[in-house]
């Protein structure tokens, strides 16, 4: 089973693994200091992902399939992707070798629609048993619509907390 994650062009990710946000100190914190309500360290900013749960800050993301934009997201998504590195992540392997704590998902919110989920601070989270509980099934990206300003929370994604916070390269391939 891949999950896909992408890092910004010009990475390491092929000789020093993908890197958690609490082994990133070169994170660009700026998207995070609204979502924690005014921490601007990265010291404050893992503090604040560990208070949302342990390992919070030793996740990685990753989608299911890679991201596909349509009209209504080419805006948002475009110019991410083109500024990105694609990696596919072997979560079986990783699994067999013991790198995985914890399994989450961020499932698919509807907008308006989903209010009385509960929220894990600024996500909606849900633990999962395993791996085996990663919904593989085709992504609907045609929900994704720039003009309501949600990139991800409209699609599944999930967090896999990992030993250590780094996966290492011989867990990942580049794809694209």
């Amino acid at each position: 089973m891949k999950l896909y994650h992408y890092i910004t062009k010009g990475n390491n990710a092929l000789k020093q693994g993908i890197l958690s946000f609490a082994n990133n100190p070169q994170a660009d914190l700026h998207y995070y200091y609204k979502r924690t309500g005014g921490e601007t360290t990265h010291k404050g900013i893992v503090k604040w992902m560990e208070n949302c749960f342990t390992g919070r800050s030793r996740a990685i993301r990753g989608f299911s399939e890679p991201i596909q934009w349509t009209e209504k997201s080419i805006n948002m998504f475009k110019p991410f992707i083109e500024n990105a590195d694609l990696f596919a992540i072997d979560l079986d392997t990783l699994q067999k070798d013991g790198f995985i704590e914890a399994v989450y998902v961020s499932p698919a919110l509807r907008p308006n629609l989903d209010n009385e989920l509960l929220q894990d601070c600024d996500e909606k989270l849900v633990k999962l048993n395993s791996i085996a509980d990663i919904d593989t099934s085709p992504v609907d990206w045609s929900i994704c619509d720039e003009k309501l300003g949600l990139r991800f929370s409209v699609v599944p994604y999930y967090l896999i907390v990992i030993k250590g916070g780094i996966i290492p390269p011989r867990y990942i391939h580049k794809e694209n």
